[in-house]
């Protein structure tokens, strides 16, 4: 695949979750909890998904690799995928969308180099060199011009 469209699926990606969150803080409001509208969210998140796993494992049959994995592999993503949203949920109405997304992308490529440089998850390791910090740096010194402007 190439690279430029590697490039849109990432942006197309990151769109949705600054959608999921603008979608997510109106529920929130609505019941009052962000931790209701993160719970529908999930729910409704795991009705389509678990149609969608089903009819993958229909068309390509059983997959055994599952065995291989460590026991907090089957709660990790979850577990941090209830912190990420109930905290975008909360953020997104008091300091806005565009600077939730950008503390979160922060976030996300913070996290990111830590797991390249060290290998985490199986994953093969990526030095981290002065451009990739550099990067960083501007990236979470955008995240602050958008929630200071």
């Amino acid at each position: 695949m190439s690279s430029l469209f590697l490039a849109a699926l990432g942006i197309i990606a990151g769109a949705t979750l600054g959608t999921q969150a603008a979608i997510n803080a109106m529920v929130a409001r609505a019941f009052g909890s962000p931790i209701v509208a993160a719970a529908i969210s999930f729910g409704t998140g795991a009705l389509f998904l678990s149609v969608m796993a089903l009819a993958l494992l229909r068309l390509q049959g059983a997959a055994y690799g599952w065995r291989d994995l460590p026991a907090w592999a089957f709660i990790g993503g979850g577990a941090l995928g209830v912190i990420y949203l109930t905290t975008a949920i909360f953020l997104t109405p008091r300091i806005g969308a565009a600077a939730t997304m950008g503390f979160v992308i922060a976030g996300q490529l913070l996290a990111g180099l830590a797991i390249d440089s060290f290998g985490f998850f199986g994953l093969p390791s990526i030095v981290l060199s002065p451009p990739r910090l550099l990067g960083a740096g501007l990236l979470l010194g955008g995240a602050m011009i958008l929630r200071l402007a």
